[in-house]
């Protein structure tokens, strides 16, 4: 008999699952559940919808074509409850109408939720948070109107630095406003994102740290935010809020079903399988907590890359085959209209809240030839671990190959290889597209020089 899959969510993770588990097995019946009313979306790409440089919301929403794969997919469908002797999912559409699927494994991909705050005032219009493809739509057109000048963008996260740069780059006032000490706060360290503000304010953006939003004003529609901390209190102008303020891992049907939850980072617990603690049920993406490569600690990666990978895994693993997934580097890139930031593993400030000796170099140098007329510059932040020379992670900005640098370091991370090996590497060479000692090689070989300098000292 043909084995039943079900799959809860088709997100990055879900879908990731879903292709995975056809190619393993050609004949299991898949079904796949998801709340959208359409097939997916590329959630990375609605900053760009924002702004105009993608010319509508209908450009990143996809048919992916389920039929052709004979994969079943219920949209607009949310499942209710699991019973699991019976082993069926019981889920219902927006009609009312109750779907019942019985299923041998069950795949967990339930996603994240935008954090709300409890700010006064959220409830205005004009006032959005950003999920999903109609969202970034709702955002588009309200910031087509004439008299929407002001905007403020609270937190200052990946997501709303690039929607910050997108309503710049529009003509609109923007204002990033970040309760902690800095941008891209838990991510990128402190002198990093120093650089990131002020190339924000460059363009135009005003950064306000350390500083809550008390409250949203206006009487239908905002018309002012009311900001400050224990000894200030300002108030700005601002016809349109977007509430960029992280998001939390979907788990209250895992709850319902019995799945392990880590306290900690309140998402569902899996091992290197995307098994669960309940037997033939798994779970990827930004739902659960798995294990960050470098420290061996959970962590919470919620990025689609990882997601991918980690439906991937569960896909095959549900449909009968073998695959793990090593935890993620967390590797990722912001980009903006003038830079992008990028960065993979830790940085020195999380490496000394664990203890770890590591030395770190900053290194500022051009991507290409200086006689070059398209060559710009790129600053890297590279940092190994003291007593082996192993590569923990990089810290990136520029105007071009920020992901190229993070790529290469990403795969060093997973490949184990040390400062010394980065040294070695065979990378090829032309005027046109880079130097030729590459900008990573020049930051290796500043570390490895305070390295020795270290060993002769002792």
């Amino acid at each position: 008999m043909n084995q039943k899959i079900v799959i809860v969510g088709n997100g990055p993770a879900g879908l990731s699952a879903a292709g995975a588990a056809r190619i393993k097995d050609r004949t299991a019946v898949i079904t796949v559940i998801d709340t959208k009313d359409y097939d997916t979306f590329h959630p990375c790409a609605m900053p760009f919808v924002i702004g105009g440089y993608l010319p509508s919301v209908d450009t990143i929403i996809e048919n992916l074509n389920y039929e052709m794969s004979k994969i079943k997919l219920h949209k607009g469908s949310i499942v209710e409850k699991v019973d699991l002797k019976q082993k069926k999912a019981f889920a219902r559409n927006k009609a009312g109408e109750e779907i019942i699927l019985d299923y041998d494994k069950l795949i967990i991909c339930t996603g994240s939720s935008v954090f709300i705050p409890p700010i006064p005032g959220r409830d205005l219009g004009n006032v959005f948070s950003l999920k999903f493809a109609e969202d970034a739509e709702a955002i588009k057109k309200a910031a087509e109107a004439k008299d929407v000048k002001n905007v403020v963008v609270v937190g200052g996260s990946a997501i709303g630095i690039e929607v910050a740069s997108e309503l710049a780059h529009t003509g609109k006032k923007v204002t990033i406003i970040e309760m902690q000490p800095q941008l891209m706060p838990f991510k990128i360290s402190k002198a990093f994102a120093t650089i990131v503000e002020k190339n924000l304010e460059e363009s135009g953006i005003s950064i306000k740290t350390e500083m809550l939003v008390k409250e949203i004003t206006g009487k239908t529609k905002v018309l002012s935010v009311v900001y400050g901390n224990d000894e200030t209190k300002e108030t700005i102008d601002a016809e349109l809020v977007v509430l960029a303020t992280g998001v939390r891992a979907n788990v209250d049907l895992a709850k319902t079903i019995g799945l392990k939850i880590n306290e900690k980072h309140h998402a569902i617990e899996v091992n290197e399988k995307m098994e669960t603690n309940i037997e033939g049920i798994f779970a990827a993406g930004d739902c659960i907590v798995t294990d960050n490569y470098v420290t061996q600690t959970k962590t919470l990666a919620q990025l689609a890359g990882p997601a991918t990978r980690q439906g991937r895994v569960a896909g095959i693993n549900a449909a009968g085959g073998v695959a793990v997934y090593p935890g993620s580097v967390n590797s990722s890139i912001v980009s903006s209209r003038t830079f992008y930031v990028g960065l993979v593993g830790i940085n020195e400030e999380q490496a000394k809240e664990m203890d770890m000796e590591v030395i770190t170099q900053k290194l500022t140098a051009p991507i290409r030839p200086h006689y070059m007329p398209t060559t710009k510059n790129i600053t890297l932040k590279l940092i190994v671990r003291v007593d082996d020379g192993k590569i923990l992670g990089l810290e990136a900005i520029g105007e071009e190959k920020v992901d190229v640098n993070v790529n290469y370091v990403t795969i060093a991370i997973q490949a184990d290889l040390t400062v010394y090996d980065l040294m070695n590497i065979d990378f090829c060479y032309a005027p046109a597209v880079s130097e030729t000692i590459y900008p990573l090689v020049k930051v290796a070989d500043a570390i490895i020089r305070k390295l020795e300098r270290k060993k002769t000292r002792k």
